[in-house]
């Protein structure tokens, strides 16, 4: 039985971002290029952390502060790609797969903002009365 954040298509998506990022982005990036894979596996890493620490932290605020962050970091993860393909590490297959499925959860996480805070008004117009 699935549960918690697992639950959630952002999670499912966040997965299979890192999934081809560490199997198809950050292996074809020469190893003599530290900086650039570090910064790529950091913003990767980073997405899904936010994501999780904000889903556990027991406040919708506090949620929708690291799903701020989270989005962040998928942007920051979106720039290191573009650099990727400029440089011609990665073929034009892999960036357009994945640079979709990053807009896809951007979106998602965009959305999810808006309904939280949406939520969260309305609590307070209830709470006022």
């Amino acid at each position: 039985m699935v549960t918690g954040h697992k639950k959630m298509i952002i999670w499912h998506n966040l997965e299979i971002i890192s999934e081809r990022v560490f199997e198809k982005i950050v292996p074809a990036i020469p190893r003599r290029h530290f900086a650039l894979r570090d910064q790529i596996e950091r913003s990767t890493t980073s997405i899904g952390a936010n994501f999780i620490e904000g889903y556990y932290s027991g406040s919708t605020r506090e949620f929708i502060r690291f799903l701020g962050y989270s989005r962040r970091s998928l942007a920051e993860l979106e720039f290191w790609i573009s650099h990727c393909i400029k440089r011609k590490y990665i073929c034009g297959s892999v960036f357009d797969s994945l640079t979709d499925m990053l807009i896809k959860t951007g979106y998602l996480i965009d959305r999810l903002i808006l309904s939280l805070k949406k939520r969260g008004e309305l609590k307070e117009l209830e709470d006022k009365r």
